[in-house]
């Protein structure tokens, strides 16, 4: 318990805002989830728009796959804290800085002591589809709590109106795992992983993270020159290393190096033999890529047929 506390006690100055990883089980559902991580069904279309899921299906799941839980992080007060700096740090820019005041109960002129554990929301990038609207997030994630102004200000002002396939940011604060899956979470990080380890993690999601912004963008040279790091770095946990394997095979389709991007794909289903992409928002070169290195995998005996009638279940990648 000790040291539980310990590691806890150091995340608190370092953890960004990410969420946990669930494995699922065949015949698992978005539903039970969550269920099992935040007591009520209410946060099943949180688990759906947190992970892109946005084919409309009965949100069961494959076995292996990755569902990632928001989760609310935790930061201590340090000297020379301002909420200007936590703003740019955590929010990504300092003009938020009087919102996460407010989330915390604090005036945006009034710092809490040092010591003090202030929450950092999660950021969920919800992309809008037909006739959804500020209003239809203020009522799905916050139950009108919070007003349609105070989302559209949070994203920036002059953005008045958002249309099908656009992107806002929701933050949340009211994550609360139950008490048996925080425990398990708890003790789980806290023997698996040294303080160290911890610290070097929570490096590497924010890098993780980057990997998509990078993908948006096409860069693509700079992101197999990071996920060749992280790679290299070694103490990926297997959701991570698979989610870096596939970018880096994404990037290696729009250069053109398709032996390496089948390659890459390969390691990716070594480490997840039931993993599938969308054909709805995959290009044909990228699942064509992906086919080839299934087909290479099972050929060799080191993956099993898939069942007959495929997948695609229209997942965003």
């Amino acid at each position: 318990m000790a040291r539980i506390l310990t590691v806890l006690l150091t995340c608190l100055v370092t953890l960004p805002a990410y969420g946990w990883t669930h494995m699922a089980r065949t015949g698992e559902t978005l539903e039970q989830l969550a269920v099992r991580y935040y007591g009520s069904t209410n946060k099943t279309m949180l688990l759906r728009a947190a992970n892109g899921f946005v084919h409309p299906d009965d949100g069961r799941l494959y076995g292996g796959e990755r569902v990632e839980i928001p989760e609310l992080t935790h930061y201590r007060i340090q000297d020379g804290d301002t909420w200007e700096l936590l703003a740019d740090r955590f929010l990504s820019s300092p003009a938020r800085a009087p919102f996460l005041a407010e989330m915390n109960g604090f005036e945006i002129d009034e710092m809490p002591p040092v010591g003090t554990i202030i929450k950092i929301p999660y950021h969920l990038r919800h992309i809008f589809a037909k006739g959804e609207s500020l209003t239809t997030l203020v009522k799905i994630y916050y139950n009108k709590k919070r007003s349609v102004e105070w989302l559209r200000n949070y994203n920036g002002p002059n953005k008045r109106k958002y249309g099908q396939g656009e992107v806002v940011i929701v933050p949340l604060i009211d994550l609360v795992f139950t008490p048996e899956e925080s425990a398990r979470i708890d003790e789980f990080r806290a023997n698996r992983y040294s303080e160290k380890d911890l610290r070097e993690q929570n490096a590497e999601r924010e890098a993780i993270a980057n990997l998509k912004v990078f993908y948006e963008s096409g860069r693509y040279v700079e992101i197999v020159a990071e996920a060749s790091r992280l790679i290299g770095y070694g103490k990926l946990t297997v959701p991570q290393e698979i989610g870096v394997q596939n970018y880096l095979a994404y990037a290696y389709v729009a250069l053109d190096e398709w032996a390496l991007a089948v390659k890459t794909f390969q390691r990716a289903l070594e480490l997840q033999p039931e993993m599938e992409l969308s054909t709805i928002t995959n290009s044909p070169k990228v699942l064509g890529a992906f086919n080839e290195a299934k087909r290479a995998l099972q050929k060799s005996g080191r993956l099993p047929k898939s069942p007959p009638g495929g997948s695609g279940r229209g997942r965003k990648k």
